[in-house]
């Protein structure tokens, strides 16, 4: 029984093939996890949205890399479209956030600040996404073909390129949001809206269109975290339920509407699935996500980063 405990724990210390693996793993998926919480953690800090959708935009991002990068034809014209991928990526999550402006326009705008009531809308709309994409695209899981095949060997360390670009391009995407939410009118003014909306308006803060700006950063930030997610895992309708999930623990171990409690807590989650998935698997790795937030829930229902209210 110990042995079969700790066992993995020794072979942990003592390959470092496996343990510059798991690292690599372990950072690439938090920088994913961080991009998803990011915006879902925006859209509540600001206009209190829970948005149940949030998973929706990360596949709709997973297609867009998919068609985008993979190519596509448009039958009318006889012509084949194929991005290189580090211009596909960011174009990707672009193709999902601007129409996106439209349901902004039309469903979110009527839940900001109602909180319980953008929870049921809400999720009513994840399902319209789900089933409308279900009826586009059918059920079978789609692969986005391999961008960067080569290992790079750091002495025994053996690590794949593809983990190191997608850590590249999540971390890249991490410190512009830092800038722009930092050293930026628009940034500065949705850091003032989410502490305290009135004396932001009376400050003459058009909230209007700091919404729609946090709108189109959060589903942005959620479209490019599908892209990455897809192209290290599969492409479905439904890939949209681990997104949002992972926005929920996420969220709750940083806190609400804590944009540093997310990043910790993206880091946290990314981590502990690396390391626990490689030596115990996977169900013990959620079991370990899932225990953490039941006792975070009892103990500091708010969060590590986040505060009572």
């Amino acid at each position: 029984m110990l042995d079969a405990l700790f066992g993995p724990i020794g072979l942990f210390f003592t390959n470092p093939i496996l343990l510059g693996q798991m690292i690599v793993n372990g950072v690439s998926l938090s920088a994913i996890y961080v991009l998803v919480a990011l915006g879902f953690t925006l859209l509540f800090g600001i206009m209190r949205v829970v948005n149940f959708a949030h998973g929706e935009f990360a596949m709709l991002g997973g297609f867009s890399l998919y068609y985008l990068y993979g190519g596509f034809t448009i039958p009318w014209l006889g012509l084949t479209i194929k991005l290189p991928w580090l211009i596909a990526v960011p174009l990707a999550a672009l193709a999902v956030a601007v129409p996106a402006l439209v349901l902004e326009r039309l469903v979110f705008r009527w839940f900001y600040q109602r909180m319980f009531q953008s929870m049921i809308g809400l999720m009513g709309l994840s399902m319209i996404m789900v089933f409308g994409s279900l009826l586009i695209w059918d059920a079978h899981e789609r692969q986005v073909p391999a961008a960067f095949t080569r290992m790079i060997e750091l002495g025994e360390v053996l690590l794949p390129l593809d983990r190191l670009v997608v850590i590249g391009v999540a971390m890249a995407t991490l410190a512009a949001f830092y800038l722009f939410i930092t050293h930026t009118r628009a940034g500065l003014a949705m850091r003032a809206a989410a502490q305290d909306l009135e004396i932001a308006e009376t400050q003459g803060i058009d909230t209007r269109s700091i919404y729609r700006i946090a709108f189109f950063v959060a589903v942005l930030l959620a479209a490019l975290a599908g892209a990455l997610f897809a192209q290290t895992y599969t492409v479905s309708p439904f890939m949209g339920e681990r997104p949002l999930m992972v926005a929920f623990i996420v969220v709750i171990l940083g806190g609400m509407g804590s944009i540093p409690g997310a990043a910790l807590g993206g880091i946290i989650l990314g981590f502990t699935e690396s390391f626990l998935g490689t030596m115990y698997g996977a169900a013990v790795s959620a079991f370990a996500s899932f225990g953490v937030v039941i006792l975070l829930l009892i103990f500091r229902p708010w969060g590590l980063l986040g505060t009572p209210e």
